[in-house]
């Protein structure tokens, strides 16, 4: 049973690596990470890396942006895009009116709506931005890793080194 999990989780980690599919891959799990759909972000990441035959791995990975640690600024961050591009100025919100959109938050009426298309309409655009800037990155760090490694002897490749 152990023998073939670990058959499985290594064709996971090495499914779709050429460097197209792992920047393609980097794409889709930013792309996804960041925009505002919590709770089902990894089985939509999930979903379209098999459809799209990406790695799964690297998409589900590359979602977690969306942590705890970075999901306050990206949240912040879209909504401040979404209402510049929305409405041409940035929306001011103290922690008075915060506290007070708690109880919109169960029905998402009133200003939660507002704040919440502002914030996908500003997360797309980021989303796609750091996405498209986070798959260059790769396909760049990918072309140049498989270009050393032909580039090595053989022998280095393999582990087996010359004494």
């Amino acid at each position: 049973m152990w023998s073939r999990l670990k058959a499985y989780l290594a064709h996971l980690r090495a499914e779709h690596t050429s460097p197209g599919r792992f920047s393609a891959a980097v794409f889709v799990g930013l792309f996804l990470g960041i925009v505002p759909l919590y709770g089902v972000q990894t089985p939509l990441c999930l979903l379209v890396a098999t459809a799209l035959r990406l790695n799964r791995i690297t998409v589900v990975g590359a979602a977690q942006v969306s942590n705890p640690l970075f999901a306050p600024f990206l949240i912040a961050a879209g909504i401040a895009l979404g209402d510049w591009l929305r409405h041409g100025r940035l929306h001011e919100l103290d922690l008075e009116q915060a506290r007070g959109l708690a109880p919109d938050l169960i029905w998402l009426t009133g200003e939660v709506t507002d704040l919440y298309l502002s914030c996908l309409l500003g997360d797309t655009v980021l989303a796609v931005i750091a996405a498209t800037l986070g798959a260059a990155a790769t396909y760049a760090w990918r072309i140049r890793a498989d270009t050393a490694a032909s580039t090595r002897p053989r022998a280095e490749v393999q582990g087996d080194r010359p004494e």
